[in-house]
Parts: C-alpha cells; sequence; structure tokens
C-alpha cells in the first residue's frame, strides 16, 4: 500500500534511521527501474546493428542475475551518502532531489563505461588509471563522436529517473522490514565478496560475455583490485623455483639459469639458433633487418583458418613466400608493450617498461645491441613519437634517424588524420629514407596506425568498394555480408593498410638492398572494435619473416610471442656473424619455435591493458583471470575444470609476478658494468 513519506514531521533518532531506509529504498526502485533500461539500450544497439551473439536469451538471462546482485551490492555504499542528505537538509520533501543527484552521477558513470565499450568493444576496467592525462584525452578524443540520436539516447535513463522520482516523491511501496532486509542482503553480498561478474566459461564467444557484464561492475571491480590486490611474493632463486613435479607433457620445463638475485631477470642467454638454416645468408655481408609493426592486425581477419575471413591478400600472398607463425601471440592487448616486447623481450615492470618514462632502466634490444655492432638505425612512424613515450623508447637505443609525424614537412594537410599521416603516406615517406640508406648494414622499424579508431583513411569510398568485392571474393552470402557490413570502416582499412604494405614491399623489391633484407611483419594486437571470440583472440596475431634470401616458405603451428622474437634474431646473428652480444640477458621469452607442428614449449605472460595482466600461457594451457582453458590449434580454447592444473599456473604465474615485482622496487634490470661494455 502506498503510504507519505513525510506524513510525521520529526521522528526520534533510530526511528528517522528507520524512515530513512524505506525512503532511500522506494527511491531506490527506480534507480534499478532506470538501470535495466539502460541494460535495454545497449541491447538495442547491437539488435539494430545485427550483431547478435549465439545463445542470446541465455546471455540476457545471466545478465540480469549478475546486474541484480552487483546493483544489491550498491545499495549500502549509496544508502550512506543518501543518509547524510537525510540528516543534513531540513525539507524533508525535496529528499528526492539528493537521490536524484546522487543517482544521476551513478548512471552517469554507467552511460559512460558504455560508450566507451561501444567505441572499443571491450569493457573499461582499470586500465584507466594506467595513462596519463593527456593520452587519455588524444585517445578518447580520437574516437569519439556525439551527434542528436547520441545525445537524445544519453538524456532519455535521466528522464526517467527524474520523471519517476518527482512524480512519486511522497510515496513509498515499501515497509521497514523489507528495506532492512534487502540493505542486509546486499551487505552479506558485499561480506562474502559475491562475484558481480559472470564466468567466462559460460559462454560462447568473448563478445557474448563482453555483451553480459555490467559495464559498471567490470569497472569498479577491476578498480578495487588494481588498488587492493595484494600479490604474491616468492622466492624465485630457491631450489624448487621452477616445479617439474608435474608429469604433464603440455606444460613445457623452465631452465633458465637465472645468476644474480639483485637483477631478478637477469639470466645466461642459451637461445637456439633456429632460424639461420632457413636462410642463404652471405657468409661475410651481414644482412638488414625491417620490422613492421602493423596496428591491430589480428588472425581473425588475416591469413589462413581466419574466422572472420581473410580481409588482407598481399599478407596472404607474401605468406606464401615466407615462415608464416599461425599460432602466434602478441605479448600485449594494446600498443603500449610492443616496442619493448618486440625488440627487447622486456619484463612489464608495473604499466609497461615505456611508462617508466626517464626511469626506464638501461635494457638490450635489438636496436641496441645491433647499433653496437655497427649496424645503421632508424624508426618511422606517422604519429606523434611522444604517445605512450615511445619517443624515449626509441631515444634512449641511440636510433640514428627518426621519423614522426612532425617531420613530415610540406606533405598534403589534408593527409594528416587525427592521429597523424595515413599508412601509404608513411610507406612513401620511410622508402624515401631508405633510399638514402649508405653501405652499412641497418636495422629499420616502422609502426603503422591506420587501423585503429577513428578508421578513417584517404580514398574511403575505394576502399568500402574494395571491401564489398572482396566479400564476394570470400563466397560470403547475404547474413555474412550484412554481419562484416556493421564494421565496414575497419574492414574498409584492413584492406587500405595491406594495399600500403603491397606498394612498400613492391617499391622496395627495387632496392638494390632488398636481396640481403629479412623482413619481420607483425600485429601488436588485434583491433577490438570487431567483436572478438576468445579472450585469447586479442592477442593471436600473424608473424611473417619474409625474404628473398629465404630458402623456402614454411607454415609453422608451433606457438610462439612477440617475447620470442629478439632472441631469435640475435642468436643468429651471434650464431652466423660472431657479433659481439652479450652472454648474460633479461630475456622473458626463450626464442622462436619453428617446428611445423602444433605445440607450444613455451610459458609467459600476456598482458592485457596497462593495469591489467590476468593472461597466462603455459605449454598447450591458458589461463585467464582465474578461468583455465585448453589450448589447441588456431587457439581454439575450451574451458577445462582441472583444480591441479590450474594451480600449477597460478603458481607459475604467480612466480613471473612475483619477479616483475622485485624490478618494480628496484629498477634492477641489468648491472651498470654490463650494460657498457655493448652500450649503443
Amino acid at each position: 500500500m502506498e503510504t507519505n513519506l513525510f506524513e510525521q514531521a520529526e521522528y526520534p533518532f533510530f526511528d528517522k534511521i528507520k524512515k530513512s531506509m524505506v525512503v532511500f529504498l522506494h527511491y531506490a526502485l527506480f534507480l534499478f527501474i532506470t538501470f535495466l533500461f539502460i541494460k535495454f539500450l545497449e541491447y538495442s544497439y547491437f539488435l539494430v546493428k545485427g550483431q547478435i551473439p549465439v545463445g542470446f536469451l541465455t546471455v540476457v538471462a545471466k545478465a540480469f542475475f549478475f546486474d541484480v546482485v552487483f546493483f544489491l551490492k550498491c545499495l549500502p555504499f549509496l544508502y550512506l551518502v543518501f543518509l547524510l542528505f537525510y540528516f543534513s537538509m531540513k525539507r524533508r520533501n525535496k529528499l528526492y532531489v539528493a537521490a536524484g543527484v546522487i543517482f544521476s552521477l551513478f548512471i552517469l558513470i554507467y552511460l559512460l563505461l558504455i560508450k566507451y565499450y561501444f567505441t572499443a568493444m571491450v569493457p573499461l576496467g582499470a586500465d584507466l588509471f594506467g595513462y596519463s592525462f593527456a593520452d587519455i584525452k588524444k585517445t578518447v578524443s580520437s574516437s569519439t563522436s556525439i551527434d542528436l540520436m547520441s545525445i537524445v539516447v544519453l538524456l532519455l535513463p535521466f528522464a526517467l529517473l527524474w520523471l519517476s522520482l518527482y512524480k512519486y516523491r511522497n510515496k513509498s511501496f515499501f515497509k521497514f522490514p523489507v528495506a532492512l532486509g534487502v540493505l542486509l542482503f546486499g551487505l552479506v553480498l558485499l561480506y562474502f565478496k559475491a562475484p558481480s561478474l559472470p564466468s567466462q566459461a559460460g559462454f560462447k564467444s568473448d563478445f557474448a560475455y563482453n555483451l553480459a557484464v555490467n559495464k559498471d561492475a567490470f569497472f569498479f571491480e577491476n578498480t578495487y583490485l588494481y588498488f587492493f590486490d595484494n600479490e604474491p611474493e616468492v622466492d624465485i632463486y630457491a631450489a624448487n623455483y621452477f616445479d617439474e613435479s608435474a608429469a604433464d607433457s603440455k606444460i613445457p620445463s623452465a631452465n633458465f639459469k637465472y645468476v644474480d638475485a639483485a637483477y631478478p631477470f637477469l639470466r645466461q642467454e642459451d637461445t637456439e639458433d633456429v632460424l639461420s638454416n632457413h636462410f642463404n645468408l652471405d657468409s661475410i655481408k651481414q644482412p638488414n633487418f625491417i620490422f613492421i609493426q602493423v596496428e591491430g592486425l589480428g588472425r581473425a581477419f588475416s591469413g589462413p583458418n581466419a574466422y572472420l575471413g581473410s580481409f588482407t591478400p598481399f599478407l596472404d600472398e607474401l605468406r606464401t613466400k615466407s615462415l608464416y607463425f599461425e599460432n602466434f601471440l602478441a605479448a600485449q592487448g594494446r600498443t603500449f608493450a610492443s616496442l619493448p616486447s618486440i625488440l627487447g623481450s622486456l619484463p612489464f615492470f608495473e604499466k609497461g617498461y615505456n611508462d617508466l618514462g626517464n626511469k626506464m632502466p638501461d635494457a638490450f634490444t635489438v636496436l641496441s645491441l645491433l647499433k653496437h655492432n655497427n649496424y645503421q638505425t632508424s624508426f618511422f612512424i606517422a604519429t606523434d613519437l611522444e604517445f605512450d613515450n615511445e619517443g624515449l623508447f626509441v631515444r634512449k637505443q641511440g636510433v640514428h634517424k627518426v621519423l614522426d609525424k612532425n617531420s613530415f614537412g610540406d606533405y598534403p594537410s589534408n593527409h594528416n588524420t587525427y592521429w597523424g599521416y595515413p599508412d601509404l603516406d608513411l610507406m612513401q615517406k620511410s622508402l624515401t629514407q631508405l633510399r638514402s640508406q649508405g653501405n652499412a648494414p641497418f636495422v629499420s622499424y616502422i609502426q603503422t596506425i591506420s587501423m585503429h579508431t577513428p578508421y578513417k583513411v584517404p580514398e574511403m569510398d575505394k576502399y568500402y568498394q574494395a571491401f564489398e568485392q572482396h566479400m564476394n571474393k570470400l563466397g560470403f552470402d547475404e547474413t555474412q555480408k550484412s554481419e562484416h557490413r556493421s564494421n565496414k570502416d575497419q574492414y574498409a582499412c584492413i584492406l587500405y593498410t595491406d594495399d600500403a604494405l603491397r606498394y612498400f614491399l613492391n617499391e622496395f623489391s627495387k632496392l638494390p638492398a632488398f636481396a640481403n633484407t629479412i623482413f619481420i611483419i607483425t600485429g601488436d594486437h588485434r583491433l577490438p572494435e570487431i567483436p572478438m571470440s576468445t579472450k585469447i583472440d586479442r592477442y593471436h596475431v600473424p608473424l611473417l619473416i619474409y625474404s628473398p634470401m629465404l630458402k623456402k616458405n614454411q607454415n609453422i603451428k608451433s606457438v610462439s610471442s612477440h617475447l620470442d622474437i629478439a632472441p631469435s634474431i640475435l642468436a643468429m646473428m651471434r650464431h652466423r656473424y660472431q657479433l659481439d652480444l652479450p652472454n648474460l640477458v633479461t630475456w622473458v621469452g626463450s626464442g622462436l619455435d619453428t617446428v611445423k607442428q602444433f605445440r607450444n614449449i613455451h610459458r609467459y605472460p600476456l598482458k592485457q591493458t596497462v593495469s591489467d595482466m590476468i593472461d597466462y600461457v603455459s605449454g598447450e594451457y591458458f589461463l585467464n583471470d582465474k578461468t583455465l582453458f585448453s589450448l589447441n590449434d588456431n587457439f581454439n580454447i575450451q574451458p577445462m575444470d582441472d583444480d591441479s592444473r590450474r594451480g600449477q599456473l597460478v603458481s607459475e604465474f604467480n612466480q613471473y609476478k612475483s619477479q616483475n615485482n622485485q624490478l618494480i622496487k628496484s629498477l634492477r634490470l641489468l648491472p651498470d658494468t654490463l650494460f657498457k661494455k655493448f652500450k649503443p
């Protein structure tokens, strides 16, 4: 029965507490209705786009259950804030305004997090705290678009909330026992840490999981873990540091020989040279190296068995002339750690090596060590070199020649996009620099940008048409075409970058240096704006090692990662050319595996975002937070219920975290005396 909330002027203190609970729960009912309305808008967005996950009704049901749990856990916190207003406001009949302000802030955060999800297609977690304000501003500005419809949709939840509060401001649908019971139940859920997020194992795709999770819950729970989760300490030099007691051939044994407890990653260099025999290397003339890091390049849409269909016809053609690693992993889910991982096989520290800024400890990388051996070095990028502190990283390697967007001179201004110049322009500028290269061997690094928000490149209409034609070549039916068209901007940009790579390789092949050059092409991570199928999908990228010196092409199914590239390149150079290279290194990876059949002899962490490191691969197993998966060819993963195996991977992961935590505190990566011997 409805009653007037304010029919008595004064109450004794405890009666006021009781009344405040009744008033709060009454108002919270309208917050919950608004909460569900926002969820309805979120689902409607994807229904309109035609992106409906398999088992959609099950996704909705699970989402509703965990939304209710999260909402109940929030109520005690919201009530405490409301209570301050309750005792401080003289006009109790205006309490609905206080409730509206509190709830509106809650709703605003929720809507902003959903807007981020619509743009990035991954929920925002604690990675928000890993970037500088300038980096956040630049990223958001590049991907945020506001139109009239967006504004209307944004205002609807607030209108629903405030109209409901105003209309029923003096009524109550609840009695005190109900209000007390609901708040106590919320406290019980908090005390026992009831999960507000469903388990990944219960969903058929990563997209379905991301759609189901409440974006507020994801953000707040990850924020809590970021600030209050304590990593275990493990003695990494204890005799049983590497526990090889489990006789499982699918888990590799670890045999790194660490040499100094003060330097947690310092170990003997024992990487096997697996690359030399694949090339007809000149016995005297050292090869050139060109690394091409392709923004957002994922195996989901490139190469054999790409489940979205391959939209990289040039790379597919190049694959037939390369060492092609099908089951290859980026070490990170975003770009922030790509340079340190690919060039230096470096630990992640807290937020990535580059985040340390001027405190970056001295490190060995392909750039610095080859420069020490008289290589000319260059780095080409068409964006702001200081984003993610990449400029600092490059300068610490002593790179001879650097090109960024500020070095393009009087290039046509209409080609300058939000981030910088598009990939074809970058390739043209890079070729200009490489044509002036002298006779000394060189190593160059090219980093692209066009496969990134806002996904706009020159001649978009041309690439929209190419996208439609390519779908016909792939034999797509109308359903598949409709699904792909919801991401037509992304696919158009993929085709554009593929063309830019074709142009670069074709033009470079006309230069004398081509005959003695090895190209290493990989993605920094898989772009997330096209919905992902699994938790490991964001790391699944191709690796192509191409050269006219290659004896024969080979498709390689064994697993390797970014962290294995630098050790293998330098092992080849040490073995074939006796370069002056260190015997003590800090590689996290152990080198590429070139076996044709599927297997994984590696174990390493994967850092999802600047702030989140919850993924770990060991042998044919993948650990995502607390969920264990089996790892198969083409990175098809299946959840496993094996507490023993999960415990083993958690233990291994904790060992790495302990090394990393020690490094975070000490910043002692290499002894000064060792680094000075190989200083670039």
